[in-house]
C-alpha cells in the first residue's frame, strides 16, 4: 500500500483524551512526540473513544500494557487472546490489532515509546525480545509483578509533571520498564514445552512471515520455501499448533491488511486489489466477500 498508506494508531491518538481533560485517579494521560503514558483506575470509556469494537487497527511504535482487573478479548497479529487481570503486553511497531470486546470493568496502565527514542534510552541495544524476536505477547503474570509494572509507570508518569525532570531521567526509567518486562516474557512466554518446541517454533516464524509477507505472496509454496521445509510438512505443523490450516492465516492475514486499509484511508478497491497482489478488482471482491460475507465497498461504508 506504499500509495495509500493506511491510518495508522500513533502516539497521537492519545490527544483527543487529554483535550478532552481525561483523567483517572485524577492522572491525565500525558503525551509527548517521543512516547506517551496513561495511568488508570478504570479506563474502559478511554479504550472505546480509541478503538471501536472488532475494526483492525495499525498502531505504530512500542507499546507496553499492564491490565491490572477486567478482561479484553483481542486479536494481534492475527492471534487470538483472552486478557484477564495481572496481564502484561507488548505490541511492536507496525502490528495490526482489533479489540473483539472489552469488559466495562477493564483498567490498564501503559507506555507507547517511538522506537527511535527507545533504542537511545536503551543504550542502542533493545533485549532481544524486542529487537524483531517477539511482535507480541500477553503475559499472565503475578499480582505482585503486574503492580511492580504499573507503580513503575505511574512514576514516570509523575516525574514528567515535575518542571525540572530531565530527558535522560525518563529515558532511565523508561528503559527500566522495558527490561522489567522482557524479564517477565523470558520467565513466563518463552518456556515452551520441548516436546511442542519445533511446531511452536515453526508456527511462530510462519505467522511472523505471514503479517510481512502477504502483500504479495498467497501461496503456501512461498512460506515453505521460505520456512526451508516442504509444503506438506509445514501445513501438519500450523494445524497441529494452532488447529487452524496455514492456508486460513493467509487468508486471515489479507483480509486483516483490507480492512484496515479500507476503514482507515480513501483507497479504491481498484488500488486495494493492486497493492494486495490479486489479479484484478473482481477476484479481489470476491475473495473479500467470501471471507466476510460483504463487498468490500459494503464494508467501507457500513
Amino acid at each position: 500500500m506504499s500509495k495509500q498508506e493506511p491510518k495508522r494508531l500513533p502516539l497521537s491518538s492519545l490527544k483527543e483524551m487529554i483535550d478532552a481533560d481525561f483523567k483517572t485517579q485524577g492522572v491525565r494521560p500525558y503525551l509527548s512526540p517521543e512516547f506517551a503514558i496513561v495511568y488508570g483506575s478504570n479506563t474502559f470509556q478511554a479504550m472505546r473513544n480509541i478503538f471501536e469494537i472488532s475494526v483492525p487497527y495499525r498502531v505504530d511504535d512500542f507499546r507496553f500494557i499492564a491490565f491490572h482487573k477486567g478482561d479484553v478479548d483481542i486479536t494481534a497479529n492475527l492471534l487470538k487472546f483472552h486478557v484477564t487481570d495481572n496481564t502484561v503486553g507488548f505490541m511492536g511497531n507496525g502490528g495490526i490489532i482489533q479489540m473483539d470486546r472489552i469488559s466495562s470493568d477493564v483498567s490498564m496502565s501503559g507506555i507507547v515509546v517511538k522506537e527511535d527514542f527507545l533504542r537511545r534510552a536503551m543504550g542502542g541495544r533493545l533485549p532481544a525480545t524486542f529487537n524483531g524476536r517477539v511482535h507480541n505477547f500477553y503475559l499472565q503474570v503475578t499480582a505482585q509483578e503486574c503492580d511492580i509494572v504499573v507503580r513503575m509507570i505511574l512514576t514516570l508518569r509523575l516525574l514528567v509533571e515535575d518542571p525540572h525532570y530531565s530527558r535522560e531521567a525518563s529515558a532511565s526509567l523508561i528503559a527500566a520498564i522495558v527490561n522489567y518486562i522482557a524479564g517477565l516474557y523470558e520467565r513466563y512466554g518463552a518456556d515452551v514445552p520441548a516436546t511442542r518446541s519445533r511446531q511452536q517454533d515453526v508456527f511462530n516464524r510462519f505467522i511472523a512471515l505471514v503479517n510481512e509477507q502477504c502483500f504479495h505472496h498467497h501461496t503456501l509454496e512461498y512460506y515453505a520455501d521460505k520456512l526451508c521445509i516442504t509444503q506438506r510438512y509445514l501445513g501438519t505443523l500450523v494445524k497441529q499448533a494452532s488447529g487452524t490450516t496455514a492456508k486460513e492465516w493467509i487468508d486471515r492475514a489479507l483480509i486483516n491488511e483490507a480492512k484496515v486499509a479500507l476503514r482507515h484511508s480513501d483507497i479504491t478497491v481498484a488500488q486495494l486489489a493492486d497493492s494486495l497482489s490479486f489479479p484484478n478488482p473482481a477476484f479481489f471482491s470476491k475473495f473479500f466477500k467470501r471471507m466476510t460475507g460483504m463487498t468490500p465497498s459494503q464494508y467501507k461504508h457500513q
